[in-house]
């Protein structure tokens, strides 16, 4: 039986119990056999981690240590240069034969996602899973592009009818958290024990990470 592999892509600095409950419920939305966090090494559209990718990959171990259905993947840190999500893909296909692979995102990200490098690629490579806030819509630039109306699927059954090229969104999905609120919040001295894992936040302090 094919098994189905969520990837779930990010800077992850640091990871917070966000991250986590994204994956979380992808895994469990989609009944996902495994939920991969793939940290990024060179951002394409974005300035570079504020922890080295080290720590980075030290924390994100850390947050799934206790988490069932969860793996780090540290594929893009591998390789390193410019993290394209398009390469990350088409490698993770090729280890993954026998499996399915489902995109995990937010709608901020899916709506520029026509602006990716070899985007078109993508959808010959994967399903995506777009979280949205209630009430968030795709923008009409997107829509076109990527002619959402052929790809969008109404429930999972349909979702994974085919391998690749297939959206589905969860429109009721609510969390604020961010990496950069952490960080900001973490300079300005508050407690972000709610916000991370304990391991992490321990790892954070003991090395005098986001001050």
């Amino acid at each position: 039986m094919t098994s189905r592999i969520g990837v779930l892509g990010g800077m992850f600095d640091p990871i917070h119990n966000g991250h986590i409950e994204v994956a979380n419920f992808a895994r469990n939305y989609l009944s996902l056999d495994l939920v991969k966090l793939v940290p990024c090494s060179i951002p394409n559209h974005r300035k570079n981690a504020n922890s080295p990718a080290f720590h980075r990959l030290a924390m994100l171990n850390l947050a799934i240590e206790k988490q069932d259905g969860l793996q780090v993947d540290s594929i893009e840190l591998k390789r390193g240069g410019i993290s394209y999500t398009a390469d990350t893909l088409q490698k993770l296909k090729r280890q993954n034969k026998a499996s399915q692979l489902v995109f995990v995102l937010g709608l901020d990200s899916f709506n520029t996602i026509a602006k990716w490098h070899d985007w078109e690629r993508l959808f010959e490579l994967c399903n995506f899973f777009v979280l949205a806030r209630s009430g968030a819509k795709i923008n009409k630039e997107t829509s076109q592009a990527i002619k959402l109306n052929d790809r969008l699927t109404k429930s999972n059954e349909a979702f994974f009818q085919q391998s690749t090229g297939r959206i589905l969104f969860a429109k009721e999905f609510n969390n604020d958290l961010s990496s950069t609120k952490v960080r900001n919040q973490f300079a300005e001295g508050k407690d972000l024990h709610g916000s991370l894992d304990d391991a992490v936040y321990s790892y954070i302090k003991q090395h005098n990470l986001y001050h």
